[in-house]
């Protein structure tokens, strides 16, 4: 009887010594996967993440071979393989004749398998296999398998959960790879459109400019860091000067390197012997020809040559908005709509100019779109109604106040109406002394 009793005591001291270095073992195997999981998630390389991770998962279940096949659609494409062809891992079919890793995509679950019928075309080569889903907090983005037991035996539960931690850890590691990309890529746009935007500043003139019987005062604020606005004031002498106002119909750096061209033919063509109307044409087809190559891309501009020796303008209006002329005489407001449709879509067309008698307190107004289509909060738009009333109002306001108080009043109109500003806002006033 007592002989009995020792041995039952024996037997329960040797099962809890064994339960007993089971527990440390496992928590020594516990610590070592979050050590694992520490350093996966400190690395901020996608490749260096998904070798780690295969490296991990082969030491920490005992494996011999193993393979990250990584998504790409409905289909896996190996992407690191550590001794394992992928044309084994095809050969392993569950339900519906579908291979084990696809099985495993689809069903979002981990599975383990130690026992394969003989009939199987990888009879002798497998006889362990774990395959885990790696996914993120919003897509799966692979399938991670793990072949044969080192030591010949079965891939055990304990097995299966460890490397479902390691690519949860590996999971969490891709995502934050994923996002510092993310954040490089935006900070190189953000650098690139900054830069751009500092080009195209450098390529506008100055705000104010004087010549001896006009001030021009101008006015510029892009919707983004680079606008689709375009205006240009060239000096020929101090009584003959061109202004352009013009607007691309795309926005960003595709608009911005579309005026930059616009620019330099004007620069080399204005103040030649040649007739403004000619000129637009010539540019037109330039632009169909050469530079404009898509439906969805054209240029509003109106160009006009001022002489204050002879206190006249010649102008085209291509497709743009008509320039506002306030004449101080009579206090009537005229528009100038002369010219034909807009720049880059139809090769052939004929443009025409006017020529305008100026008088001394006159003022011309060119804009873009942003301040008559600033919409409100009723979606009501600011509107060449209010823009005219404005114009006749504060005639007697000197060119900067005028131009300021301007774009103040559409930008207090539009107020409440959107999150940002609609499109670029652009203003240029001739006054006439």
């Amino acid at each position: 009887m007592i002989d009995s009793i020792d041995t039952q005591i024996e037997s329960l001291s040797t099962r809890l010594l064994d339960l007993e270095c089971r527990l440390q073992s496992k928590s020594m195997q516990l610590d070592d996967i979050s050590t694992m999981g520490l350093m996966l998630t400190s690395i901020l390389d996608i490749e260096k993440v998904l070798s780690g991770m295969m490296e991990m998962a082969i030491r920490t279940v005992d494996a011999e071979v193993g393979c990250f096949m990584l998504r790409q659609g409905d289909e896996l494409k190996t992407k690191i393989s550590w001794g394992l062809d992928d044309r084994v891992v095809q050969s392993i079919k569950m339900e519906n004749d579908v291979d084990i890793a696809t099985w495993t995509m689809q069903a979002g679950e981990t599975v383990l398998i130690n026992e394969f019928p003989e009939d199987q075309p990888h009879q002798g080569m497998i006889n362990a296999i774990i395959s885990a889903p790696v996914s993120t907090r919003e897509k799966l983005i692979g399938v991670l398998v793990v072949v044969n037991k080192s030591t010949g035996g079965p891939f055990e539960e304990d097995d299966k959960t460890s490397l479902e931690s390691i690519v949860r850890f590996a999971a969490v590691a891709i995502e934050n790879a994923h996002l510092l990309q993310e954040q490089l890529k935006k900070q190189k746009l953000e650098q690139e459109l900054a830069l751009a935007s500092q080009v195209q500043r450098a390529l506008l003139p100055a705000k104010t400019e004087s010549f001896d019987r006009a001030i021009i005062e101008a006015s510029y604020t892009p919707a983004g860091q680079v606008g689709g606005d375009y205006y240009d004031l060239i000096r020929l002498s101090d009584h003959e000067l061109v202004v352009i106002v013009g607007d691309v119909s795309n926005k960003g750096v595709p608009a911005a390197l579309m005026m930059a061209a616009v620019r330099s033919v004007f620069r080399m063509e204005a103040g030649k012997n040649i007739e403004i109307h000619q000129l637009i044409s010539e540019l037109n087809s330039f632009l169909c020809d050469q530079v404009l190559k898509t439906e969805n891309m054209f240029i509003s501009l109106i160009y006009a040559y001022l002489n204050l020796n002879t206190m006249s303008c010649t102008y085209v209006n291509d497709g743009h908005l008509p320039s506002g002329h306030y004449h101080a005489k009579s206090k009537d407001y005229s528009l100038w709509k002369t010219g034909g449709i807009i720049l880059g879509q139809f090769p052939d067309f004929d443009y025409k100019s006017e020529c305008i008698d100026l008088e001394p307190g006159d003022r011309i107004l060119f804009y873009t779109d942003g301040i008559n289509e600033s919409m409100n909060v009723k979606d009501e738009m600011f509107g060449r109604d209010r823009l005219h009333k404005f114009v006749v109002q504060n005639a007697q306001l000197q060119p900067q106040v005028f131009t300021d108080k301007l774009v103040g009043e559409v930008m207090e109109f539009s107020e409440g109406a959107g999150d940002t500003q609609f499109d670029d806002i652009t203003t240029l006033l001739v006054d006439i002394r």
